[in-house]
């Protein structure tokens, strides 16, 4: 018994560098409410795709995202990049 206790060191436990990597600088962890996960995740493809928008294009919005309140109302939710004009 002694044995496998002195073996069971060698594995598992957190390392540096293990894990997923992330394309993003910096993640966080939040908690919301489940209906609104999905609509959550269209706004970072969104944002992703736009991500090269500039001064040189015009605002672009998303495709309607259909989610319900807290309160159950239904409602269509979309979301619109633009460029902000530097001074």
């Amino acid at each position: 018994m002694s044995e496998q206790k002195e073996n069971k060191g060698a594995h598992g436990g957190s390392r540096p560098g293990a894990g997923r990597k992330t394309k993003y600088e910096k993640t966080v962890v939040m908690r919301v409410p489940e209906q609104y996960k999905e609509s959550i995740k269209s706004l970072i493809v969104h944002l992703d795709e736009c991500e090269r928008i500039d001064s040189n294009y015009t605002a672009e919005e998303s495709q309607p995202v259909f989610i319900r309140s807290l309160k159950g109302k239904p409602q269509h939710v979309t979301f619109k990049v633009s460029s902000i004009k530097q001074t």
